[in-house]
This record gives structure tokens, C-alpha cells and sequence, in this order.
């Protein structure tokens, strides 16, 4: 049973991939994203709102399932890993898009009309003046949704992905110990997230005390 568990923890290495590479994606692709939103172009906003709701109108699984199961039918074939990865990170986008959104509302909105009069573009003034104060208004958030994204990547054992569920699920088919494997599991999933809450209020502390937020 050592080895069984062991095995267990040896797949949270899948864990992290999923959770790091989707995640990284979201924050990275979610900032650009959400400045569709801002623009003076209706059907560029439209776009961004009819993106935001069907990535996250529609349940991961459902995505995951027809990233997998249903493009084989366009004659497009991806690996299981392949599917949850794009699948986890199209949504982290959409999320973070949204989360983003969020706290540039939080910001002071003459900041965007003081841009303008300094002569910055929209991206300059983003780049420059709004995003350092977004990143640290955001980062408990961002946190919190790297948190979750952890055990929402634990749907990707349905499709055959061998992350911590996936690997438990096959020890309490060979054991039939149920509790035991799941319980563990469930351990390993809070050793990686307690750590990255404790991240992210050292990376919220740091982000205060060199922006502020007007």
C-alpha cells in the first residue's frame, strides 16, 4: 500500500502541469482579453461577452468532454493531456479576463482620462499606469481561482488524464480501500494549495507596499 500512495503523490506532478500551464496561460492571455471590453467598438464588446459567457455558461466537464471525445468527429484528434490543458486554459482566460475586469472597476476611472490627456494610447496606459495597480488589486482573487483550478483540474481524470484522482481512483479499484486512498488524496490536494494561498499573501504584501491603488 506504501507504493500505492506513493504513486499518489508522484501524480500531482500532473496536478501542478495542468494547474501551472493553464493558469500561466489565463493570466497572461485573460489582461489582453479583457481590454476588449473596454473597446469603443460594440461588436468588439459583444465578442468579448458572447466569449466570456459560453466558456463559463458551459460546465469544465462538458468542455472537456468535447475537446476530447466530440472534435474527433472534425477529424481532429487530440491526446488526453492535450485536451485538458487547452480546455483548462481557455476557461482560466475567460476567468481571468473577468477578474481583471473586475478590478480595473475597482480603479479610479479618471486615471484612464489622465492617460488620455498625457497623450498614452489605451495599451501604454495600461502597460504603464493601470496594470501594476490591477495586478495588485486582483492577486488575493487571482490566488483564490489558482486555488480552485487545482481541484477543478481533477475532472481531467475523466478523460483519462493520470493527475492525483485519477491515480487514487485506480489504487481503490486494486485495493478496494476507498476512503483510505481518496482521503490521501484529498491531503495531497491541500499540501499544494495551502502553500500558494501563503504565496499569495507574501505577493499581495510585496504588490502594496510599491503601488497603490487610487
Amino acid at each position: 500500500m506504501g507504493e500505492a500512495l506513493v504513486a499518489i503523490v508522484l501524480a500531482a506532478g500532473m496536478t501542478i502541469l495542468l494547474t501551472a500551464v493553464s493558469g500561466a496561460v489565463g493570466i497572461v492571455l485573460g489582461a489582453p482579453v479583457m481590454l476588449l471590453s473596454r473597446s469603443r467598438l460594440a461588436p468588439v464588446r459583444a465578442c468579448y461577452w458572447a466569449f466570456v459567457h459560453l466558456v463559463r455558461g458551459v460546465p469544465t466537464l462538458v468542455w472537456l468532454f468535447i475537446a476530447f471525445f466530440g472534435i474527433t468527429q472534425l477529424g481532429i484528434t487530440l491526446t488526453a493531456i492535450a485536451s485538458a490543458m487547452i480546455t483548462l486554459s481557455v476557461i482560466a482566460v475567460a476567468s481571468m479576463a473577468e477578474i481583471y475586469r473586475g478590478g480595473l472597476n475597482a480603479i479610479n476611472s479618471g486615471q484612464w482620462e489622465a492617460s488620455a490627456a498625457l497623450g498614452l494610447g489605451p495599451w501604454s496606459a495600461a502597460r504603464d499606469i493601470l496594470f501594476p495597480q490591477l495586478f495588485r488589486a486582483v492577486s488575493p482573487t487571482v490566488a483564490t481561482y489558482l486555488v480552485g483550478l487545482i481541484k477543478e483540474s481533477a475532472l481531467a481524470s475523466t478523460i483519462g488524464v493520470a493527475e492525483i484522482t485519477f491515480v487514487a481512483g485506480l489504487q481503490v479499484q486494486y485495493f478496494g480501500d476507498g476512503l483510505t486512498f481518496f482521503a490521501f488524496a484529498g491531503l495531497v490536494y491541500l499540501v499544494l494549495s495551502v502553500p500558494l494561498g501563503a504565496l499569495s499573501r507574501v505577493i499581495h504584501a510585496r504588490l502594496t507596499r510599491r503601488y497603490a491603488v487610487l
